[in-house]
């Protein structure tokens, strides 16, 4: 199998996991297990793949690459943070005993760590920076990238003693691991963030502001990060330039002072010998001279007077020769200070003749001094040896060397032994009117690319050669490190920052929030009391003294509210007929009816009216809603619903007629349910219409109360264009009916049980032989022992009506009202 696809199935193995575990505690039976026994489960699993991950890791140039990081990551920071710690305590010991069995020795104890260390920071995270909920798909990248970064300078850490083969190791893994570990964390968050559809949805697309506070802390930590990497990487590579040339200068110097002491002992030793054979002679001709030339080999002797005069040499057309007439020569004078003894000049031209190569030596006589010179032939040969011996054990950094070559660029010494070759045999081409000396430059020197310098000393060409690999090995060591520390030391100041912010900004203010949502929701009596620091103290001792002061407001005001609404509900009640018996001198019929709000004012009413002498119209109704919009939409209902039945109309004409008016306008939506009667006192016949009410109770003389059941029509004001039916019953002498709104039947107990339809029929049946208003007072009573403490949050509204006898024809009375 290539290794592309061996890794990215490798990787692929946490986020599958990943997913299928996530599918398993969301859709079976697995969830309802304890927390602590799903956290084990998940941490077992996913150390079985963190064992996985090291076990079949892939060899990649020589280095295992493994993704074993990536599942206790997976499971801290998706599942929670014992599952991280248990998966990593499990991966990492299983890290450390593998190198018995044949997993990589050399990073043991680097990767055993890490892996624990790994679980350690996912359940750390989760809970601290992400409040025990699953990390966002970037701060596990983050974090991912963070372990594998920690990883590898473990691997540092732990192998001090051979930092070459560990830095090789690094450079080999680090993409790939950091990628791959990085990029399954990532997916694996992404994908059960995708099936569990945890997307966030701020109110009002308003992040939280710890939210905000980490995404711009991340923002200028990343480009902290960016700049000061950006700025080690450029001073590290000015800094192994420079520390580049620094060595190959160093050596070059070196090279040349040897090579200098060198030529400078063995001319000054001739030159020491032949003054005192000179010494030694009382007199001196010039056929001595040239024996000693002979004798001695070398190019020239000179013997200067006190003066600085060439009076005797070798060389004729030296004679007589002034030797303040040049540098070269002028150089040579101290030895007539009588403090200087000896001299000795670089391989240079001569003052006189710059064809003349030559390297001078003089020694102090007692009447002027003798000079001493070798010419190049003789100088070459007097020194290779000593040059062969300087460049043979000398290396430049590890691995470079020095190469000479001498003025036909004929190699001295070098440590290919190639003698006597051309320098162009090593690859190095040096044009010396282009490339200055001291001057660094690149070349292939024996087929591996180098950097390059040479000087010109003594007549040699002195070449200092060191490999670029490994230049480049000491800048990438000290980049890669130092890029490392840089993630780790932001990262953990990103970590620390964001903790202590959140500590202690975020989380109380959180703790403000949470008192001023109690504030809000109705309770005046929560006092804010976060006093961590100054401004905090003092914001809480603001809002509490604004509470204090809200709730002094609000007293008066509800002071005031409960005038206003005693007021109105005597405005209500004058509405209502409130004088019983309402017809004193009618013995047709008795009726009473009652109303108890369950606010100040309330939604319900009832009414009754003779239209005439022998036809009484009686109706009760339940507006929706409560409180002041309730009462003042009755008002407007029972007014309408009286003006057109005493104007004549049908009982159900009534109601179609009032629906059309209450729709009018009505932009708050409110309805009415109603059930209104008229009953002819002659014959006791009863037109009723029913508007979504209640259905009422009836009552046959001697017989027991029974729900009159009818379809009832659609509420008033509800929608436009509803045509209500007319129902018709009739009453016989002794007969009773009881409307009631639905606040009778749905009172409530305090563990919230319904008085119920069942519960007052009974009660009705066993009070048959009372009064009306007797009747109404027994179901009143008979409530408010069912409900005992719990509030009345509905109207409780009745009209009780007993047909006593018909009236007689020939009775001609007014309508008493």
């Amino acid at each position: 199998m290539p290794m592309f696809m061996k890794l990215s199935l490798m990787a692929a193995v946490p986020v599958i996991f990943s997913v299928l575990m996530y599918l398993i505690d969301k859709k079976t039976g697995f969830n309802k297990l304890k927390y602590i026994y799903k956290q084990i489960i998940i941490g077992l699993v996913f150390g079985i793949i963190a064992i996985c991950g090291t076990e079949f890791g892939v060899n990649v140039e020589g280095a295992t690459i493994n993704i074993r990081n990536a599942a206790p990551l997976c499971a801290g920071l998706i599942f929670g943070a014992p599952a991280g710690i248990i998966s990593g305590v499990i991966g990492g010991i299983e890290r450390f005993f593998a190198a018995f069995w044949g997993a990589g020795a050399y990073t043991q104890i680097a990767c055993s760590i890490t892996t624990v260390l790994a679980g350690a920071l996912a359940a750390v995270t989760r809970k601290f920076l992400f409040d025990n909920k699953k990390a966002s798909w970037f701060y596990g990248l983050v974090i991912a990238i963070l372990t594998e970064v920690f990883d590898m300078l473990m691997i540092f850490l732990t192998n001090l003693s051979d930092v070459h083969n560990a830095f090789t190791i690094v450079r080999k893994c680090t993409f790939l691991m950091i990628s791959l570990n990085a990029l399954a964390v990532m997916f694996a968050i992404l994908l059960v963030s995708f099936i569990g559809n945890y997307k966030r949805r701020e109110r009002h697309d308003i992040r939280r502001i710890s939210q905000t506070f980490s995404r711009w802390l991340l923002l200028c930590v990343s480009v902290a990060f960016i700049i000061t990497i950006s700025f080690s990487m450029f001073l590290q590579s000015q800094l192994t330039q420079s520390d580049t040339l620094e060595l190959l200068n160093l050596n070059i110097d070196d090279v040349k002072a040897d090579i200098s002491d060198a030529s400078d002992k063995n001319l000054l030793d001739l030159t020491k010998l032949i003054a005192n054979d000179i010494s030694s002679q009382d007199d001196i001709s010039e056929n001595y001279l040239n024996e000693l030339k002979e004798k001695y080999d070398v190019a020239e002797i000179n013997i200067v007077d006190k003066r600085g005069i060439i009076i005797l040499s070798t060389y004729d057309a030296f004679i007589n020769y002034n030797m303040n007439g040049g540098e070269q020569s002028e150089e040579f004078l101290v030895l007539l200070d009588g403090e200087t003894k000896e001299f000795v000049q670089k391989y240079r031209p001569t003052a006189s003749d710059s064809s003349i190569m030559r390297k001078y030596a003089g020694v102090a006589l007692d009447s002027g001094f003798v000079q001493v010179a070798y010419d190049a032939q003789r100088f070459q040969r007097d020194i290779d040896k000593q040059v062969i011996g300087i460049t043979r054990n000398r290396h430049v950094g590890e691995n470079g060397s020095i190469i000479i070559a001498n003025e036909k660029w004929e190699i001295v010494s070098d440590r290919k032994d190639n003698d006597g070759e051309n320098i162009g045999v090593t690859g190095i081409s040096i044009d010396t009117d282009n490339t200055a000396q001291e001057e660094c430059f690149t070349a292939e020197v024996y087929g591996q690319q180098c950097y390059c310098m040479y000087v010109v000393s003594e007549g040699y060409y002195v070449i200092a050669v060191i490999p670029q690999d490994e230049v480049e090995f000491s800048k990438d060591l000290s980049i890669y490190i130092t890029a490392f520390m840089l993630f780790i030391v932001f990262g953990a100041l990103f970590i620390i920052v964001y903790l202590l912010i959140k500590k202690l900004i975020v989380n109380n203010i959180r703790k403000i929030n949470n008192s001023l949502a109690e504030i809000t929701g109705g309770n005046l009596d929560v006092t804010v009391d976060v006093r961590s620091n100054e401004e905090f103290a003092s914001l809480s001792d603001d809002i509490n003294s604004t509470v204090v002061t809200l709730k002094g407001y609000i007293a008066e005001a509800a002071a005031r509210i409960d005038k206003e609404l005693e007021f109105a509900k005597t405005i209500q009640y004058s509405a209502l007929p409130s004088v019983f018996p309402p017809y004193p001198n009618r013995t047709e019929f008795d009726i009473y009816a009652s109303m108890t709000t369950a606010k100040e004012v309330g939604g319900d009413f009832y009414d009754f009216y003779l239209l005439s002498e022998s036809r009484l119209a009686f109706l009760i109704a339940d507006v929706s809603g409560k409180g002041i919009p309730a009462a003042m939409f009755m008002m407007t209902s029972k007014t309408l619903i009286k003006s057109l039945a005493e104007a004549g109309n049908e009982i159900n004409d009534v109601f179609t007629l009032a629906n059309e008016k209450l729709c009018e306008n009505n932009d708050a939506g409110m309805f009415v349910t109603a059930w209104m009667g008229i009953l002819d006192l002659k014959t006791g016949h009863v037109d009723f219409a029913n508007a979504g009410h209640n259905p009422p109770l009836i009552r046959r003389k001697d017989g027991s109360f029974e729900y009159l059941k009818c379809r009832a029509g659609f509420v008033l004001a509800g929608m436009d264009g509803i045509v209500y039916g007319k129902n018709e019953l009739r009453l016989e002498p002794g007969d009773e009916i009881f409307l009631y709104t639905d606040g009778v039947t749905e009172a409530t107990d305090i563990q919230e049980n319904a008085y119920g339809e069942d519960r007052l029929l009974r009660l009705l049946n066993e009070n048959k032989c009372v009064d009306s208003k007797s009747l109404c007072e027994l179901v009143k009573n008979d409530i408010d022992r069912f409900a005992g403490d719990a509030p009345q949050f509905d109207d409780i509204t009745m009209l009780s009506l007993k047909y006593n006898n018909k009236m007689k024809e020939d009775k001609n009375e007014g309508i008493n009202r």
